[in-house]
């Protein structure tokens, strides 16, 4: 039987083609890693590249070195010919992998491309033949991928964004993924570094490359619009770079001949039509072409600049897709694409690439308006969920007619109080899908916790005080308020610091779309239910009601892990009541997926290319903004 001490020595892979590699790795050290390259295999390689549009031209890209596009300081002494810094095209059929490979260990390589040349496809298409190697040697990195875009939003160091987009995008604990960062552990895919915010770019060169001095062990590729790119004055110290030859008249026609009659009167138009070849020189407008421009006549074809035939490709593909779909769709043409505008500018606005539901924040509301009517509605619920529920357990403990009219006025004023303190905390949504104990969350939480005790000690203190000092004497009330104070304060600070010590532990090995918030649903009622019984325990203890323990309990975990589920659900209800999306979100995204207009990343969502995704966002429509039926 193989034990814990004999996997840590050597650990074999269930392929078929098993063999022993020497390696460190416990048993759960070799799960986590095979969860996250399953992850990444599903996600991008079958989630992405084998769907894309890219994947539907099997056109060989020409590849050609530019070595002048990043600096290498450690060459500098001996490169002084000029000849040594020129561009030149590689060999017809060079192999990507074969061309990284020759870069040797500690690899980083930066790919250079024109907008729709390829540029993503070609970095999955590694990562494709970079996890066939992993399965035979558990000692070479993992390969992730990651987008650049998230990093403007906070501008982290790069170890510290690694971390976060691991949590996020991979369900990876930050505990693990601070540990591959650190152990170097990762081969980083980063896509889109144009796509990085225009003021923040500079920086984020900057920051990789202080990364790359810091984890010198750590391989990188990046890729990157290659106008966008030249135009920093600040080059990546990378050891190599490829740019991404455009195709050339020979393979479009070649394509084109073997694609069928349907394309008969593009290819007749390319042969004299220059603004058309052009734009055929790009593999995503050659597909989009292949979809948009079916059985059409060569008279059809508009005669415009090359960004106005660009526009009119894009639409007349968006509108294909829609014709092609079945009849009798949930939702219309107009609906699709006003949530799809919006969507897009949304994604654009906070620097998104991959979109998640669970991620949409308050920032997302378009007008100031809408942000009040957001804190407002929060406040309503956690004024009357807190009155409710302080008036019930006040009624429990001095009858009904006493504790109504004590209720009122506790309830009322510990309602507003929590509506206060829950609206000042955090105005972010942040969903809590993994949990495990954590000491640091709880130190980090001490002087919040203490904070929030105190001020709904002084409120049920300064309540119990008006109280009885009306009903029994002033005397008397300020004993009571005095000790009413004392324990409500240290319960609601001892609660609030216990239930913020929660934190992830593990890899999720699955993910659906909206699953933080699922998740953190299902923690909230556990959460409550634990909560509950606890306090019912003490309060029996104590001699009072047991349900009086039970309501502050359920309170305490709805307001404690619930917290992002309730924001949530109240920022969905108003994006949905102003229009911007539908009911059933998720449902909608998948239909956008079968209209070939999005792909699914994990949980996640993206536009088939950035290129569209900017198309839809420069889009605008007269009835954006008002609520359909139906």
């Amino acid at each position: 039987m193989t034990t814990e001490s004999q996997l840590s020595q050597t650990a074999v892979t269930p392929e078929s083609n098993q063999r022993e590699t020497s390696t460190s790795l416990s048993r759960q050290e070799y799960r986590n890693r095979q969860i996250l390259l399953n992850k990444v295999r599903n996600y991008w390689i079958k989630g992405v590249l084998e769907t894309s549009l890219h994947g539907r031209t099997l056109i060989e890209l020409g590849l050609e070195e530019r070595p002048d596009a990043v600096v290498r300081p450690w060459g500098l002494a001996w490169e002084s010919s000029m000849i040594d810094r020129r561009s030149h095209p590689l060999p017809p059929d060079t192999r990507l992998i074969d061309k990284f490979d020759e870069i040797g260990a500690g690899r980083t390589l930066l790919i250079l491309g024109e907008p729709g040349s390829g540029k993503t496809t070609t970095l999955l298409e590694l990562t494709k033949d970079l996890i066939e190697r992993t399965k035979l040697d558990l000692t070479v990195p993992i390969p992730v991928v990651f987008n650049l875009s998230s990093w403007s939003i906070h501008q982290p160091t790069i170890a510290d964004w690694l971390v976060q987009e691991l949590h996020t995008k991979y369900q990876v604990s930050q505990e693990i993924g601070k540990e591959w960062v650190k152990e170097q552990q990762l081969l980083l895919l980063l896509d889109g570094l144009d796509e990085v915010s225009a003021k923040h770019r500079q920086a984020c060169v900057e920051a990789l490359n202080y990364f790359n001095q810091e984890y010198g062990q750590t391989e990188i590729v990046v890729c990157s619009r290659i106008k966008d790119y030249e135009a920093l004055s600040t080059r990546l110290q990378f050891q190599a770079a490829l740019y991404l030859q455009p195709l050339t008249l020979d393979q479009i026609h070649d394509y084109l001949t073997t694609v069928g009659s349907e394309l008969a009167a593009i290819s007749t138009a390319l042969n004299t039509d220059v603004t058309l070849q052009e734009l055929a020189k790009s593999p995503l407008m050659l597909n989009i072409m292949t979809l948009a421009y079916q059985d059409i006549f060569i008279e059809e074809l508009p005669n415009r600049s090359l960004e106005e035939r660009c526009e009119h490709l894009f639409n007349a593909y968006i509108e294909r897709m829609f014709n092609r779909r079945v009849a009798n769709s949930r939702y219309s043409q107009e609906q699709t694409k006003r949530w799809l505008i919006w969507l897009a500018q949304r994604m654009i606005q906070e620097s998104q690439t991959i979109f998640l539901i669970e991620r949409m924040q308050p920032s997302w509301l378009e007008t100031k308006g809408q942000k009040s009517l957001y804190a407002i509605t929060l406040g309503l619920i956690a004024l009357f969920s807190a009155g409710i529920g302080s008036g019930l357990m006040v009624s429990l403990t001095l009858g009904l007619y006493l504790g109504l009219i004590a209720g009122l006025t506790l309830g009322f004023s510990s309602g507003i109080m929590a509506g206060l303190i829950f609206g000042l905390i955090s105005n972010q949504i942040n969903p809590i899908e993994t949990l495990k104990w954590s000491w640091v969350k709880v130190r980090n939480s001490l002087i919040l916790g203490i904070i929030v005790g105190l001020i709904v000690g002084l409120f049920f203190g300064l309540s119990s005080v008006l109280f009885y000092g009306l009903l029994v004497g002033w005397r008397e009330g300020l004993i009571e308020g005095a000790i009413a104070a004392f324990r409500a304060g240290l319960s609601i600070a001892l609660t609030f610091i216990l239930l913020r010590g929660l934190a992830g532990s593990v890899i999720e090995t699955s993910a659906v779309p909206n699953q933080g918030i699922l998740r953190s649903t299902q923690y909230a009622i556990g959460l409550s239910l634990i909560a509950a019984l606890g306090l019912a325990i003490g309060s029996w203890i104590v001699g009072i009601p047991i349900l009086c323990g039970v309501i502050l309990g359920l309170l305490l975990g709805l307001w404690g892990a619930g917290e992002a589920s309730i924001k949530h659900a109240t920022l969905r209800l108003i994006l949905y009541c102003h229009g911007y999306i539908p009911w059933n979100y998720a449902h909608f995204l998948d239909y956008a997926i079968q209209l070939i207009f999005l792909q699914k990343v994990g949980g996640g969502y993206i536009f088939i290319h950035r290129l569209l995704l900017e198309h839809f966002a420069r889009m605008t429509t007269e009835q954006m903004f008002s609520k359909d039926e139906g």
